[in-house]
């Protein structure tokens, strides 16, 4: 691994808080991690101050940092921010990708696919799930939109783990939510992709928590979403 000690304490923290590694709700070990990667204090607490920016951490004053819990509220504020950047980038790309770019996002499905035949290869899915969603923001020629679904993917990513591990047949689930996301882009056809990016999001949910985030509620961004596109027709 490449860079200063800081950054690369800060990979490494990142990857272990991503995965699940370091409990929720519990203080990291600065003499544990220093000995475990072999690095000093002072990187240590450089890579905790960036963790902590990126709301990755969260740190009390004179005992630490520590893993916040993925509380309801954290969780959906995340899955409705998906809903709603995601569900618009679906929509430009579908209108604005070029036939090279269509087939780079087939190319990226079919390394979804791969990893997802052999539970081995987890962190390889969610890297190839990420790169995918990513690519979707790419076809959609708006950096800052762009920009934006970086840094939630990004804060996603405990969220596919859990989706991954929860999965009983995780080939089947990409195919049946992925390939209608790059189908209905292939074909031009805005509505359908919106429409199959809200699927895999909320059914990747449930896949994670195993509940309906918003079954008590009639607010479900998705309803929205279809109560809106149904008043447009």
């Amino acid at each position: 691994m490449k860079g200063t000690l800081a950054e690369q304490a800060y990979e490494r923290i990142k990857r272990g808080i991503l995965k699940g590694e370091f409990p929720e709700g519990e203080f990291l070990s600065e003499a544990e991690i220093t000995k475990r990667y072999g690095i000093g204090r002072t990187p240590f607490r450089e890579a905790c101050n960036r963790l902590h920016n990126e709301q990755l951490l969260e740190v009390l004053p004179r005992r630490g940092y520590f893993v916040p819990e993925l509380s309801f509220r954290a969780v959906r504020d995340l899955l409705e921010t998906r809903l709603v950047l995601e569900g618009v980038a679906a929509e430009l790309a579908a209108t604005r990708s070029e036939p090279a770019e269509v087939k780079r996002l087939e190319e990226l499905y079919q390394k979804v696919l791969r990893a997802a035949r052999s539970r081995a290869q987890i962190d390889a899915l969610v890297e190839s799930n990420r790169e995918f969603h990513l690519e979707i923001a790419r076809l959609a020629h708006n950096r800052e939109l762009e920009s934006l679904l970086r840094g939630v993917l990004e804060r996603s990513t405990r969220l596919v783990y859990l989706a991954a591990r929860s999965s009983t047949g995780l080939e089947r689930d990409v195919a049946h939510l992925l390939k209608p996301i790059v189908e209905a882009i292939r074909a031009g056809q805005p509505r359908a992709a919106h429409e199959a990016v809200v699927n895999d999001i909320t059914r990747g949910q449930l896949n994670a928590l195993g509940h309906d985030l918003w079954a008590s509620t009639s607010s479900s961004p998705a309803v929205l979403i279809e109560g809106k596109q149904k008043r447009k027709r």
